[in-house]
């Protein structure tokens, strides 16, 4: 099934639309749904959480942290 989604301001009440000619001669439904009203439109603040679990960092493992994708699959793969 194939749908089109437009959105227009009402103007005196009409809508119009201009089909394409696969909907031509078929029955279609159509459906108008009234969208929410944005008084002002506010700026939208990005958050971000770069840094909010930094209080959980270690220093001591950082520097074992270049290594240690290596080290847990060598382990996880030692035959012995």
């Amino acid at each position: 099934m194939e749908a089109i989604r437009e959105i227009q301001t009402i103007e005196n009440g009409e809508v119009h639309l201009q089909l394409p000619k696969q909907f031509w001669g078929q029955k279609v439904e159509i459906i108008v749904l009234a969208l929410p009203q944005l008084d002002t439109p506010s700026p939208v603040q990005k958050k971000s959480l770069r840094g909010a679990l930094k209080h959980y960092a270690n220093p001591e493992l950082m520097a074992k942290e270049q290594d240690a994708w290596q080290e847990a699959a060598s382990e996880k793969h030692e035959h012995g």
